[in-house]
């Protein structure tokens, strides 16, 4: 059985930390001149005039800068680029992606590599975009989001030999970097919330997805409702619709029964605006009728009417930490694997 790192959002990580490191980003902000400015100077190429050079030049001394590191990364191909890869479904539906680049962009605005952002198709060949890419050496890293029981992509990068963290995790996950959120803690602790607000009978819905996540959702939450011995019909637990709508639909047809859920776990931002608006055709009130708890906080909840209860709030803290795994795996490639585990959270508002 693997072992993870479980890491508590309100403890000081444990993992290495790198030193701020000048950048050539650094240099061009501090002689107010552009990137390939400075490394023309740094190159002793193209036309640059002697004030601009005594600029570039006292900024690198200044703040310590090893240029010569710099231009041998150059030659054997480094691109100082980290690629964040995902499907571009995730964007449609889930807000709270931008607290996980936030994350992302805190480590690397520390060192030399800058983020680039690879959204990709929705569609069962789309790992081929990523070989593509990986084969031209595009990035010099890779951070892995919508993670699959079976990725292709992974595959590709260990062909490819460029470095990658996932953000989730795959059916086997041995010897690979990741982190991911605790998840089976955040079902138990919004089933636990949920009952101790009065609630027995509790459904969850979300989109239809093929990402480790959904799996792992459906598999704990069924688990928990049994041990607990909750009432529970087959109904209850959906993560099959296509389309919002589809999935305002058959939140009506739950909520329309007689024997009806009282309380919904919608584990995506689109479950959560969907819950709320079956909610207002049935005149079900919000906690009064229907009680109502999302998985991973989004930025939006506490503006929606009523705020949105959350039970996972460390999307930021998943980027910081994937960032700078990969960091450190790119200074020593051959340091053990890493894989953390992030800690749920209960942010309780008027939904529940």
């Amino acid at each position: 059985m693997l072992q993870f790192k479980r890491l508590s959002i309100f403890k000081k990580t444990k993992l290495k930390r790198l030193k701020k490191m000048t950048s050539i980003y650094d240099i061009a902000k501090a002689a107010g001149t552009s990137i390939a400015t400075v490394s023309y100077v740094i190159n002793k190429s193209g036309r640059v005039s002697p004030e601009t050079t005594a600029r570039v030049e006292k900024a690198i001394h200044d703040l310590h800068y090893e240029p010569k590191a710099f231009a041998r990364a150059l030659a054997k191909g480094h691109t100082f680029t980290i690629s964040l890869v995902s499907p571009l479904s995730i964007y449609e539906h889930q807000v709270s992606l931008t607290v996980l680049m936030r994350g992302v962009g805190e480590v690397l605005e520390n060192s030399d590599y800058r983020l680039f952002v690879h959204p990709t198709l929705d569609r069962a060949d789309s790992w081929m975009e990523l070989e593509a890419a990986a084969r031209s050496r595009q990035m010099d890293g890779v951070i892995l989001l919508h993670v699959q029981m079976q990725d292709k992509r992974i595959d590709v990068l260990k062909k490819e030999s460029i470095p990658f963290v996932l953000i989730g995790r795959t059916q086997d996950n041995t010897n690979l970097d990741l982190v991911d959120a605790d998840v089976d803690g955040a079902v138990r602790l919004a089933v636990n919330h949920l009952m101790e607000c009065g609630h027995q009978k509790i459904c969850m819905v979300g989109e239809r997805g093929n990402a480790g996540i959904s799996f792992r959702l459906v598999d704990q939450f069924k688990k928990i409702v049994s041990e607990k011995e909750l009432p529970f019909q087959a109904t209850w637990c959906s993560q099959m619709a296509e389309t919002s709508d589809e999935l305002v639909n058959t939140l009506v047809k739950i909520l329309s029964t007689f024997d009806r859920p009282t309380a919904v776990f919608a584990v995506s931002d689109i479950a959560v605006l969907s819950t709320l608006k079956a909610a207002r055709l049935m005149h079900l009130r919000i906690p009064q009728d229907l009680a109502v708890i999302g998985y991973a906080d989004s930025p939006i909840y506490q503006h929606l009417d009523p705020p949105i209860s959350a039970v996972f709030n460390g999307a930021e803290e998943l980027g910081r930490l994937a960032a700078q795994i990969l960091l450190n795996k790119l200074i020593e490639p051959e340091r053990p694997s890493e894989q953390v585990l992030v800690s749920p959270e209960l942010v309780q508002r008027q939904s529940t």
